[in-house]
């Protein structure tokens, strides 16, 4: 199969007549950096054809030997320059040669391929010859042959030291860790001592969980259910903790009577605690939107629930036989109670 560029160079050959006219404005050019180089150096070719903006130029394809023997070991990109008008276009190429035979050689012309439209003849400019000159070593047969020079030595750099160095200390920390590993295990003890977790009273770890509440402002935009559901389970979990009741589990009602059977629990606390249980009951249940003081209060006496129960001294086991059962009021009424005091 042909390559791309193959196929363009066929077409433009042989589809279309091809003329070589040294035509206005058309200029290609080759030069070496040097005529001259010494066996197994480089240097370089530049090409370079100048030609109007309206013509459509083909670029030389050049493989990577020239003549068998002139090795093209690298090449640059074609740039392109406009000139101040952008009447006409500067293509440039650099090419890096290398020889290991020694002689004389002629570099063949180079053919850049072109035509200007409307007009479908293809014309080509070339560049001229360059004669390169590959030499060796002059060697002066008069002299006696001398030993083979031995090898030069070089510095070493800190940077090959560094690397044995880390090697080093990573190779020395292992050893200690089995050493520290092998003693802590001969005493009993634990390898790793794991940070304690802070434990919080309930009292405490309810008011942050409040005030992450606040923070979250889900009543704000229009959570309501969420916001009494989250509200009420942390005083859930502070009065489960706090008194070792199952709050968690029961009613509103069944965790007022609870309280009831407290001694010196405080009754505007049992109050508090039962309107905002039954505003939250409201809410999750009877589809009741509170006002924003709704909201507002039952955050509030949340906050003072808690801050003034949490000193509540334990109740003894001689005086909680002793305690007379407070009647528990009818939830639905203080309910009804609590709300309309809210509203007014």
């Amino acid at each position: 199969m042909l390559s791309l560029k193959k196929r363009s160079v066929f077409l433009l050959v042989f589809l279309f007549p091809v003329i070589f006219v040294r035509g206005e404005g058309f200029h290609a050019m080759a030069k070496l950096d040097s005529n001259t180089v010494l066996i197994g150096d480089q240097i370089s070719m530049k090409l370079s054809f100048s030609f109007p903006s309206k013509a459509q130029v083909l670029w030389p394809s050049i493989k990577d030997t020239i003549l068998g023997n002139i090795l093209v070991i690298d090449r640059t990109k074609v740039d392109t320059t406009w000139s101040a008008d952008k009447k006409s276009i500067v293509l440039s190429q650099k090419l890096r040669l290398t020889c290991f035979d020694s002689g004389f050689y002629t570099i063949p012309p180079i053919r850049f391929y072109y035509r200007v439209l409307p007009d479908t003849t293809v014309r080509f400019e070339q560049t001229d010859l360059q004669v390169l000159t590959v030499h060796t070593l002059a060697v002066d047969t008069t002299l006696a042959i001398k030993p083979i020079k031995g090898p030069v030595r070089i510095p070493v750099s800190w940077i090959e030291y560094l690397k044995w160095i880390l090697t080093g200390l990573v190779f020395l920390a292992i050893v200690g860790f089995f050493i520290y590993y092998y003693l802590i295990r001969k005493k009993g003890e634990p390898v790793f001592m794991l940070r304690p977790k802070v434990k919080y009273l309930p009292h405490e770890r309810a008011l942050m969980e409040l005030e992450k509440l606040r923070v979250k402002k889900l009543w704000q935009s229009g959570k309501m259910k969420e916001y009494h559901t989250e509200l009420t389970d942390i005083l859930r979990k502070y009065i489960e903790d706090r008194f070792h009741l199952a709050a968690m589990e029961s009613t509103t009602a069944e965790i007022l009577e609870d309280l009831t059977a407290l001694t010196f629990f405080p009754m505007e606390s049992w109050t508090n605690l039962g309107g905002i249980l039954s505003v939250a009951d409201l809410v999750k249940f009877a589809k009741y939107v509170p006002t924003q003081d709704d909201n507002e209060k039952s955050m509030e006496e949340a906050i003072g629930f808690v801050n003034s129960t949490f000193a509540i001294p334990d109740q003894p086991e001689s005086e909680k036989e002793q305690a007379i059962v407070t009647p528990v009021p009818d939830m639905a009424q203080a309910g009804k109670e609590s709300i309309g005091q809210q509203k007014s």
